[in-house]
């Protein structure tokens, strides 16, 4: 038995508590062997989160409904993840991600129209977000809804994504730009 994997076995001993806390209490996150909670993150309406395997979800982390996050998944602490509770809102993590703190992800907002000036009457439009397959996101960005960040590509720190993201690029920047190719 090597290092890593005493330390794996004392990350599912730490989380072991929190998993069983969201089974006694009706919380239906499909929990697959390798998942890992570090402190409670807050999770609403799990019956809508699907979790693959090996999931990483640091301490004060948000996750809202309608999610889907695939294997190998890293999200580390203060993440922000608000999915739309309609169908078209859906965020999607694919596998071979990693996330660095601080990030807000959002996939709806409200619908102004023209003319509009009582701020409850105008609605919510929602679109989805999908991360792709090995994607890196650095720390403190934003990503809105309609975005799309295929595969192996990387997202600078401090970014503010609002447009679809091309496979294999590093893109930085407010708004985000892609600055060269992998």
């Amino acid at each position: 038995m090597n290092i890593n994997d005493i330390i794996g076995l004392i990350m599912k001993i730490i989380s072991f508590p929190k998993v069983l806390f969201f089974k006694l209490f009706g919380l239906r996150v499909s929990l697959r062997s390798g998942t890992i909670f570090f402190w409670l993150p807050k999770i609403r309406n799990s019956r809508l989160i699907k979790i693959g395997k090996n999931f990483q979800l640091w301490r004060f982390s948000r996750l809202s409904w309608n999610i889907e996050i695939g294997n190998n998944v890293f999200i580390n602490e203060f993440w922000s993840i608000n999915a739309s509770v309609w169908k078209e809102g859906k965020i999607i993590f694919k596998d071979n991600i990693m996330c660095w703190p601080w990030v807000f992800m959002q996939s709806w907002d409200h619908a102004f129209r023209k003319g509009e000036l009582y701020i409850k009457a105008v609605g919510w439009k929602s679109a989805p977000i999908t991360i792709g397959n090995n994607v890196w996101i650095g720390a403190r960005t934003i990503i809105l809804k309609w975005v799309e960040i295929w595969d192996n590509s990387v997202i600078g720190a401090g970014s503010v994504v609002t447009t679809s993201i091309p496979s294999g690029v590093v893109a930085v920047g407010n708004p985000v730009r892609v600055i060269r190719t992998i």
